[in-house]
């Protein structure tokens, strides 16, 4: 009896023994992955560096997007081309490309192919990521069209629609039948240069980014204006002199 508990014994220790080393490792807990964040791409562009070809991204992923993040979009973009090299390019806006001129979040580099991306992080900070987007909103605003305020009889005759255009650079050069501008109301910024009568009707020269611009007023009377002093003005686009040397326009407003 005492050798076949012996023997049982025995068993059950190489039916364990048997178990322990049947090769089946211990799991290991898979390391959490970041999931990919929303994004939206904004453009691309490719270059050449020693030879090899790549291909840049810009994207806006906002402005609190982490490094772990980034990679995510980087590793979702990047796998799904040919390219050797790869640089994404990270917004918090996608008008930050133009506001704030360089990334506002961050920066992945592969310098090599399949090596790992380096990550820079944007050197701003955020006032001064508030600063240049605010004046990338003044600099858009400046570039829409304008309206008179609370305009007269005589101009609403002129521009019934009240909507003044920003100057079109090709009124410097070309004539109003090859440019197809004729009757067009503008605004432009300028300097008063001169004032003086001409064809009989009371006209300043504007001195402008574009060249010299002349406005007369025909229906609408200019008012007085020192020589020298900054304006935008508005006006109706009538055509080139050769006399003059630069286009003309109607006086309508200026502030």
């Amino acid at each position: 009896m005492r050798k076949l508990s012996f023997l049982a014994l025995v068993l059950a220790m190489c039916l364990c023994l048997g178990a322990c080393s049947s090769g089946e490792a211990p799991s290991v807990p898979e390391e959490p992955t970041t999931a990919v964040p929303e994004y939206s791409f904004i453009n691309s562009d490719r270059y050449v560096q020693n030879g090899t070809t790549g291909i840049g991204y810009r994207v806006a992923i906002g402005d609190g997007a982490t490094e772990e993040e980034m990679r995510a979009v980087f590793g979702e973009l990047c796998s799904a081309d040919s390219y050797d090299l790869h640089t994404v390019w990270f917004y918090g806006l996608p008008s930050d490309v133009e506001d704030v001129g360089s990334f506002s979040v961050g920066m992945l580099e592969e310098k090599s192919r399949g090596a790992e991306p380096v990550f820079t992080p944007c050197t701003y900070d955020a006032d001064t990521i508030a600063a240049l987007r605010e004046r990338g909103a003044e600099t858009e605003q400046s570039d829409e069209a304008r309206s008179i305020p609370r305009p007269s009889i005589q101009q609403e005759a002129l521009v019934e629609e009240n909507r003044f255009y920003p100057v079109d650079g090709a009124i410097f050069t070309t004539a109003a039948d090859e440019n197809g501008l004729a009757d067009t109301p503008f605004w432009v910024r300028g300097e008063i240069v001169s004032r003086s009568d001409v064809g009989g009707y009371d006209t300043i020269q504007l001195s402008t980014e574009y060249g010299a611009l002349y406005i007369s007023a025909v229906s609408v009377n200019i008012p007085e204006i020192d020589e020298g002093a900054e304006i935008t003005v508005y006006f109706v686009y009538s055509g080139f002199s050769d006399a003059l040397g630069g286009p003309c326009g109607v006086y309508a407003y200026h502030e």
